[in-house]
C-alpha cells in the first residue's frame, strides 16, 4: 500500500481538566484483493475492506490503536506514526481478527520500546488466528504480504491506562462481529476507538453472528451511545467518511435490518441484494461478509 493512498483525518479535541492536549488522528487503509473465489457468486470480486488504525497523541507520548493486516500496512501506519513525532508507549489491540494485529511484530520492531496489550478474553481468542492452519488461509488469501514473524500483544489484566494522565477505559464488548472484542473509551476528550463493535459507512462482518450474537452487539452499541461521545473510531470505514457518533446508530439500524429481512429472504443472494439496496452507498460489497469469511 502506498502511504500517499492512504487517507488521514485528525480531529482535535481539548480536555478541559487536563494537563495537556490530546489529539486523535486516524489512519485507513483502502480495502485490497484478495486471492480465492468468492464463497458466493454474487457481489464484488474478492476483496478486504478498508481498516483504521487510531493514534492518540499528548505532547509527549502515544498511543496506538491496532496494527494493521500486511507488511505494507504496517510499515505505512509506522512511517506515519513516526511523523508524529511522539514517544509511542502503548500499542492496544481491541480484538482477535487478524486483520488489527497481524502487523503488529512490524511496529513493535519499529518502535522497540512500545508495549504492545490486549484483554486477556481477547489474547486467547487470537491463538486460533495464530495457529499454523489459519496462518496458512491468510497466507494464501495475501500472497506475499503477511508479515514472516507474528506475534500477539501480552494480556493485560486491568480496565484501565493513561497518556499523560488521561484516562483510557476498556469497554469488554463480548461477541459483537467477532468473540471477546473491546473497544476504548477516553472520557476526558469523549472520544471512543470502537473497534469493530461500529462500523462506518462500510458493509459489516455478520456472517460470524448468530440473532442472539447481534442481540449482545446491539447491546454493546447501546453501551457507546449512552456515553454520549463527540468522536467516534470504526474499526472498518469508507474512506473520508468523518468521525462521527451516529455511526453507532447507523451499525445498529444495519443489524436490525439484517435481522428483519433475513427472516424473510428466500435465499442468501436475495438477502445480499436487499442489503445493498438500503446502503448502495456503503463500501465493500462483499459476499463472505454476509454469508462467513473463506475457509482453510
Amino acid at each position: 500500500m502506498d502511504a500517499t493512498n492512504t487517507l488521514n483525518e485528525t480531529t482535535r479535541v481539548t480536555a478541559p481538566a487536563a494537563s495537556s492536549t490530546l489529539n486523535v488522528n486516524v489512519f485507513t487503509a483502502p480495502g485490497k484483493a484478495m486471492v480465492g473465489e468468492r464463497p458466493k457468486p454474487f457481489g464484488e470480486p474478492l476483496g478486504f475492506d478498508p481498516i483504521t488504525s487510531t493514534l492518540v497523541f499528548g505532547e509527549h507520548d502515544a498511543v496506538l490503536v491496532d496494527a494493521m493486516l500486511t507488511v505494507a500496512e504496517a510499515e505505512a501506519l509506522a512511517d506515519w506514526v513516526g511523523l508524529h513525532n511522539r514517544n509511542l508507549e502503548t500499542i492496544y489491540i481491541t480484538h482477535a481478527h487478524f486483520d488489527h494485529f497481524y502487523g503488529l511484530s512490524i511496529l513493535l520492531n519499529r518502535f522497540p520500546g512500545a508495549r504492545a496489550i490486549a484483554t486477556p478474553n481477547t489474547v486467547k481468542a487470537m491463538q486460533v488466528y495464530l495457529s499454523p492452519t489459519v496462518e496458512h488461509l491468510a497466507r494464501r488469501l495475501f500472497p506475499g504480504q503477511v508479515p514472516t514473524k507474528l506475534v500477539p500483544p501480552e494480556p493485560y489484566d486491568h480496565g484501565t491506562f493513561t497518556l499523560e494522565g488521561h484516562e483510557f477505559r476498556i469497554i469488554e464488548q463480548g461477541h459483537t462481529d467477532s468473540a471477546d472484542t473491546t473497544s476504548l473509551y477516553v472520557p476526558s476528550i469523549g472520544l471512543i476507538v470502537a473497534g469493530d463493535v461500529v462500523y462506518n459507512q462500510c458493509r459489516m462482518y455478520v456472517g460470524d453472528t448468530t440473532p442472539e450474537s447481534r442481540k449482545n452487539w446491539i447491546a454493546a452499541l447501546d453501551r457507546l451511545a449512552a456515553l454520549n461521545p463527540e468522536v467516534v473510531v470504526a474499526g472498518h470505514k469508507k474512506p473520508g467518511a468523518p468521525d462521527s457518533p451516529s455511526a453507532i446508530q447507523d451499525t445498529k439500524r444495519y443489524l436490525q435490518d439484517f435481522d428483519r429481512l433475513q427472516k424473510t429472504a428466500t435465499s442468501d443472494e436475495e438477502l445480499f441484494d436487499q442489503m445493498t439496496e438500503l446502503y448502495p452507498h456503503w463500501v465493500a460489497n462483499q459476499s463472505w461478509l454476509m454469508v462467513g469469511f473463506p475457509q482453510p
